[in-house]
């Protein structure tokens, strides 16, 4: 299908959403919620029927409307934190009427049980935590579900990636924050660490975490010391869904297509059911017993999809309260790339130069389940169980030159097939307490239980050289493989803090003493096995390729072909942090407010080794004493200024300081046992101009100094090795990010029932990362850091329509990052550099009716090129690497919710 086709397809979409949509008046209440004292609209109150489900939040000027109701009568209950709860008398509505009631909120000194209502309620809207952003004393940034929604973002990672400052770069997991890539950051689930399924990375995929199960994420660039010490770029935390109201059920179904797979014979590896479960066991007794195919199979219409159900319930009782809540969600996604692939010698000859196809899919499944339990509106109790399964998969056929590959063709010519799947499950229990011990104790103890099983199945490697006839045949010297890796780990949290109210004379809640602990402890086994086979004679065609009659068990009991299998390579690793932490926050006046803060930290680290060769063990015993200090200043009641300075650290992970070779598609890696920590040194200035309660304009500043950086470099041999380094004596990090959340209009009628709204969200960073490059056989030179984007631009343009219970939000969402090193050069070669690239997705969310919702997607609109470049050292020449378009992914979902 072309993509003029697919545009026509989408604008036909739109029309009929637009048309779908009918809008039609009906009884209601309305009104508008004041300060008794002040007469000031109150933003946020709660204004709800007694004994039925209808109801509404106030908006910044106090006002609402409750639509849609039968005839009939009702009473009225507005509430709000801080203020006393207000019935009205009966009112009483006839069909088509509308009845204004107002009332006028008294002071409340004590209202604990509606704190908890609201904040509920405001976790997941933009206003709400705008306005914890507004309140707290370091510069953090959140974005919640409702923005999630209504930018169509589809999973944590793309949510991260439009926070300032953030960027993804193609091709690697996670995020890039500030210019530091995964090993600066931390990923926690409910402010407890989760742990990697990849044994390539220190942090959890963000993408597993789909937005279906998300209530907000946070993003803490600034730390203090009581949050997590292994950490340089930023603090990731993820914070689940639970249930927002007394009820909850709601299903959707989506289904679209990716404009490049859809036009395709498209191909999948044999080894995995419909739910991505794949088939794990390897061969027995050195005979060929592989239970999946060599031959990749045919899908004959590749079409992704979404299902997801949810639903929840509030029990009330005398004194206490008890919520139940679940979600369960499965997807299936597929897309296709054309790519071009080169590679050059330091001299700048080209041995690769290769057109690859590229068939990708993932099929995910998500289970989460929140139990809370509430005491006197003062204690709390929450299990959070969850579950993530997602299988990546691909299937990759390149055809050209490549002598290191081919060189028994007869001008390094040849084919390759190659197919992956990566399979991997994490298990979460969490147990979650807040204990009010009196109006001034307050302790948190929380706990969880990590499981990952992350397998590589099957990943099946297969060479065809080119002869001089133009026929084929299969490559020797070990290039028919078939791979095999499993990682195991346990990952245990415990978390307590305990709170001391202090006074002061403003009377605030800022002003108190914490002390605490966390401690990790994890224990991983991670295996890996590789059989090889040599190659069977016989000529070939690429067309109609069939690998399967070649090696099979009949085959190879006539010794037509040979199998060997490599020594199992295995690490385990145990890991034991024990960390304690005390920290004074005080608000020395109505303007100044400050926290002091300092933590210990202890981490033995030790990895026990056995692969071809080499058999030891490798560890690290450090103790990290790590001050810090936020200052936040209120110029005015809208203009406040922070700072953060603190001291942190990164680790190298357990793989890196273990000779361990991991073998991965585009590279072999390697461990190095002088491996040392890096000392981070930050440094933040935020203002933030609140213009409103929905409107935002930040400017922000920062530097970073690390010690002994982290990189992975090129080891210099002839098996071509990369391996882990220091790669110079320090490396320095400053920028300036720009954030602007603005209403453009806001259009009422007199009744509230109809309403216009046109809002722009945009954020700019600059980034200057500057390390002196301090590497054997590598002549000193200053360099920036792999990752880090000069530019970053992120925007967002939504106009919202809406009528009674009816409306239309439209929304524009573009991202772009500049030129950027994607591997920096060593060993005579110039840094590999990722070009910048635009993207622009178009979301449209349609309300039916009061229950029923469309939601129309296009995502990666200008459908630009990928490309990885480099410069020749010897004559300045740039060469094209790597180059493919990902295509235009439209999408279509129902929704229905009670």
């Amino acid at each position: 299908m072309k993509i003029k086709g697919i545009y026509h397809i989408f604008t036909l979409l739109i029309c009929s959403l637009f048309t779908t949509i009918s809008f039609s008046q009906n009884a209601s209440i309305q009104g508008k919620i004041t300060d008794a004292q002040t007469n000031e609209g109150l933003m946020g109150a709660k204004v709800q029927l007694i004994n039925t489900t209808k109801g509404a939040i106030c908006d910044l000027d106090g006002n609402y409307v409750i639509a849609n109701l039968e005839p009939g009568s009702y009473i009225v209950s507005v509430s709000l934190i801080s203020y006393q709860t207000h019935n009205s008398d009966k009112i009483t509505v006839k069909a088509g009427e509308t009845v204004t009631f107002d009332a006028a909120l008294n002071v409340d000194e004590v209202s604990i049980e509606e704190v908890e209502i609201v904040a509920k309620v405001n976790r997941e809207s933009e206003v709400g935590l705008l306005l914890e952003q507004k309140k707290s004393m370091l510069a953090t940034q959140s974005i919640g579900a409702s923005e999630l929604s209504r930018k169509g973002i589809g999973d944590a990672e793309s949510a991260v990636a439009s926070v300032s400052g953030i960027s993804k770069q193609e091709g690697v997991k996670n995020v890039f924050v500030r210019g530091l890539g995964d090993r600066y950051n931390s990923t926690l689930l409910n402010g407890l660490p989760v742990p990697s399924e990849d044994p390539e990375y220190k942090n959890i995929a963000l993408a597993l975490f789909e937005t279906d199960i998300i209530k907000n994420i946070g993003v803490d660039k600034v730390f203090s010391s009581s949050s997590h010490s292994d950490v340089g770029g930023a603090i990731i935390t993820i914070q689940s869904k639970e249930l927002q109201d007394n009820y909850e059920f709601g299903v959707s179904v989506s289904t679209g297509i990716n404009s490049r797979a859809i036009g395709t014979n498209f191909k999948k590896s044999d080894g995995f059911n419909y739910f991505g479960i794949s088939n794990i066991s390897q061969p027995k007794n050195e005979e060929f017993n592989f239970n999946n195919k060599l031959d990749p199979q045919a899908v004959k219409f590749p079409m992704n999809e979404s299902y997801r159900i949810s639903g929840g319930k509030k029990f009330d009782f005398k004194k206490s309260s008890l919520s139940l809540f679940g979600v369960a969600t499965h997807a299936s996604d597929y897309s296709y790339t054309e790519e071009i692939v080169r590679n050059t010698t330091t001299d700048g000859t080209i041995y690769q130069d290769q057109i690859g196809k590229k068939y990708s899919g993932k099929k995910s499944q998500l289970a989460l389940a929140n139990i809370n339990y509430t005491i006197a509106n003062a204690h709390s109790i929450s299990y959070n169980f969850m579950l993530l399964h997602a299988t990546n998969h691909y299937v990759g056929e390149f055809l050209g030159k490549h002598a290191e590959k081919f060189q028994d063709g007869a001008t390094d010519q040849g084919y390759l097939r190659r197919q992956q799947i990566n399979d991997n499950l994490l298990l979460t229990n969490q147990l979650l307490t807040s204990w009010k011990l009196s109006e001034k104790w307050r302790i948190n103890l929380d706990a969880a239980v990590n499981q990952i099983k992350g397998s590589e199945p099957d990943r099946r490697e297969n060479y065809l050289s080119q002869k001089a006839d133009g026929s084929y045949g299969l490559t020797g010297s070990n290039r028919q493989k078939r791979f095999y890796s499993r990682l195991e780990e346990n990952d245990y949290n415990a978390k307590l803090e305990v709170r001391y109210q202090l006074n002061d004379k403003q009377k605030s809640n800022n002003s108190a003493l914490s002390f605490g602990y966390n401690g990790r402890f994890s224990s991983n086994h991670f295996e890996a096995t590789e059989y090889n086979f040599s190659a069977v004679s016989g000529k070939l065609t690429i067309d109609n390729l069939s690998l399967d009659n070649m090696y099979n068990a009949a085959n190879f009991q006539e010794e037509r072909f040979t199998m060997t299998q490599s020594f199992p390579s295995s690490y385990n690793v145990s890991r034991n942090n024990h960390s304690a932490f005390a920290l004074a926050s005080y608000q020395f006046s109505s303007k100044w407010s400050g926290a002091l803060g300092f933590k210990y930290d202890f981490v033995n680290l030790s990895v026990l080794y056995d692969v071809p060769g080499q058999k030891g063990m490798d560890s690290i015993r450090q103790a990290f004493y790590l001050p810090s200090v936020n200052l936040k200043y209120d110029i005015t009641e809208k203009h406040s200024l922070r700072f953060g300075a603190s001291k942190t650290y990164t680790l190298p992970q357990s793989k890196e300081i273990s000779p361990y070779q991991y073998v991965n598609i585009g590279f072999t890696s390697e461990g190095n046992h002088n491996l040392r920590h890096s000392d981070n040194y930050n440094a933040d200035l935020k203002w933030d101009y609140y213009l409103t309660p929905s409107e935002i304009i930040t400017f922000g500043v920062f530097y970073k100094y690390i010690v002994n950086p982290i990189g992975r470099v090129d080891k210099g041999n002839s098996a071509g090795l990369l391996t882990y380094d220091n790669i110079g004596k320090a490396a320095q990090v400053f920028g300036a990010e720009f954030e602007l959340r603005k209403t453009i209009f806001h259009l009422k009628n007199n009744n509230f029932t109809k309403e216009n709204k046109l809002t722009i969200g945009t954020n700019v960073s600059y980034i200057f990362t500057s390390t002196t490059l301090n590497l054997t056989n590598t002549p000193e030179r200053n360099s920036q850091l792999e990752g880090a984007s000069p530019l970053l631009i992120n925007a967002d343009l939504t106009y919202n329509f809406s009528k009674n219970e009816k409306g239309l939000t439209t929304s524009l969402v573009f991202n772009y990052f500049s030129d950027r090193i994607f591997t920096i050069g060593t060993m005579g070669y110039n840094d590999i550099i990722e070009k910048g690239v635009p993207t622009l997705d178009i979301v449209l969310a349609g309300k039916i009716s009061k229950r029923i919702g469309l939601k129309l997607k296009a995502s990666n609109v200008l459908d630009p090129n990928f490309r990885l470049t480099r410069k020749v050292a010897a004559t300045g020449e740039t060469v094209l690497l790597n180059q493919y378009k990902k295509g235009v992914n439209i999408s279509l979902g129902l929704s229905f919710n009670l």
